[in-house]
């Protein structure tokens, strides 16, 4: 997912320090008897924060600052597209924030170089998470990071649309979803939007649908060039002739969810950050979610963003003191339920306020078949490679084969290094 590009600015918050053994499955962090003389530090949280997101933070963090003043947190939000590029250069010279907030690929990557400190018993348990949220944070069985925000695609379609045009239910495969995605597209109107202005993101689930993979059992080369990946290609390439409208090659979600909401747009992709947008767009009744329609395999994406305590930072255990902190039931549960996001640990799943919200039960059924994305150090160049490779077959300057066999050769390419 995306954020959007805002000038970087930085606020000062003062928070406490928390006892970096706390118990992963408790729900209320604990106070580990530090001294309030204790010696005053200072640490930074670079991220990627929205609007809402920040003002959340920032109230939760008051809250913390009652229990313990004497780690002052510093919260550096860069919405601008350089962001990885600024915290790369940063690293390099033997600085950067004593903690970061990154997607899960630049997780992998920067865990993969050594930038990253592995977190010990602040992360907490494996069994507390969905165990492919911890791919990408996971080393020599060692947990790096944790996921603080967690998300998989799923299909939100207009079941008012679906009523009109005589259809009774969501697809449940390939053959169902380009049938009815083209019933619907007719006077003005479109079946779906798929798009590849995030890059590979939205398309991951149809490659491992089709069969196919990203890279080789022993993750040495890129394989999304396979029969099974031209066909996944193909299915965009033939819908967005028949029943996409035009340029979805760069278009984004933010293109899509008006045209949806306007009733212009029958079916998109998209996780459960729009769920808020569609309780507050007066649809109620006339929207839905269901699984992506499955091809061979039933799959998704799963998708989010990391946090990472920084090797070069000085202040590590104040680091992950905060983590602890944040990972904590009780936080997890206001933070999730005040943003309207789905929850990162498995236990709130069981909790009668997620339990009993029909999307958030929606999302825990469809987590099950996420999958995360390479893990590898040049995950993010996988990745770009494929997004590319994406566009360029939406857009009709290449076929779905020589799209992908360009983009194998580029990731190949950086996999060799």
């Amino acid at each position: 997912m995306k954020t959007s590009k805002l000038a970087p600015w930085v606020t000062g918050l003062t928070v406490a320090a928390f006892a970096t053994g706390c118990s992963s499955g408790g729900t209320t962090p604990q106070d580990s008897g530090s001294s309030a003389a204790a010696e005053a530090v200072t640490i930074t949280f670079q991220e990627q924060f929205s609007d809402s997101e920040s003002a959340q933070m920032e109230k939760q963090l008051a809250d913390f600052n009652k229990l313990h003043p004497e780690i002052t947190v510093n919260l550096v939000r860069d919405n601008d597209s350089s962001y990885y590029d600024k915290l790369a250069t940063q690293v390099v010279a033997g600085k950067g924030p004593d903690i970061a907030r990154v997607e899960p690929p630049k997780a992998a990557q920067y865990i993969a170089s050594g930038w990253v400190a592995p977190l010990g018993d602040a992360a907490g348990s494996t069994d507390d998470y969905f165990a492919a949220s911890l791919d990408s944070v996971t080393k020599d069985g060692e947990l790096y990071g944790v996921p603080q925000d967690l998300s998989a695609l799923a299909l939100y379609y207009r079941t008012d649309m679906f009523e009109a045009a005589g259809i009774s239910a969501a697809p449940t495969t390939w053959d169902e979803f380009s049938a009815d995605a083209k019933m619907l597209t007719k006077d003005g109107q479109y079946g779906v939007g798929l798009f590849g202005g995030w890059g590979a993101f939205e398309f991951y689930p149809w490659l491992w649908q089709a069969g196919g993979d990203v890279l080789n059992t022993d993750q040495t080369e890129a394989v999304y060039n396979s029969p099974e990946g031209v066909k996944a290609l193909q299915l965009w390439v033939d819908l967005q002739a028949t029943a996409m409208p035009d340029g979805m090659a760069t278009a984004t979600e933010d293109d899509l969810k008006a045209r949806f909401i306007s009733g212009n747009l029958a079916m998109l992709t998209s996780g459960p950050w729009t769920i808020s947008s569609m309780k507050d767009a007066g649809i109620d009744g006339k929207w839905a979610i269901a699984p992506l329609p499955k091809g061979d395999q039933s799959a998704t994406v799963l998708g989010g963003m990391d946090v990472i305590v920084m090797n070069n930072s000085k202040q590590q255990e104040a680091a992950k003191t905060f983590v602890s902190w944040l990972m904590s039931n009780e936080v997890q549960k206001e933070w999730s339920s005040a943003l309207g996001f789905i929850p990162v640990k498995v236990a709130l799943y069981d909790d009668p306020q997620f339990k009993s919200d029909p999307y958030v039960s929606a999302f825990a059924a469809i987590l099950k078949d996420a999958r995360s994305r390479p893990t590898v150090a040049a995950a993010g160049d996988v990745d770009s490679a494929l997004g590319e490779a994406v566009q360029a077959a939406l857009s009709g300057v290449s076929s779905p084969q020589a799209a992908l066999d360009a983009a194998t050769a580029k990731a190949d390419e950086a996999l060799s290094k």
